[in-house]
């Protein structure tokens, strides 16, 4: 489990202990109904998806064996 330490403005603070109190709860149990509520994080990411890499190209004035050879460019 996570920690998690946040700062509210004091007027923030009552609008959520109300909020809160309304539906019964503590103000933690309160946070964890809402988080509940959030959709779920998909965990895995696909690249194929990602726009760059399904760039074709870039036009450069660029050596074509720069990354390659970076040391040869950098040092001489």
């Amino acid at each position: 489990m996570t920690s998690l330490t946040i700062q509210l403005m004091d007027s923030d603070y009552n609008r959520l202990i109300k909020e809160a109190k309304q539906v019964g709860k503590s103000v933690q149990e309160f946070i964890y109904s809402w988080i509940k509520q959030l959709p779920e994080i998909e965990e895995t990411f696909d690249v194929t998806q990602d726009p760059i890499y399904t760039m074709e190209g870039f036009e450069s004035e660029a050596q074509t064996d720069l990354s390659i050879n970076p040391d040869k460019y950098i040092y001489g």
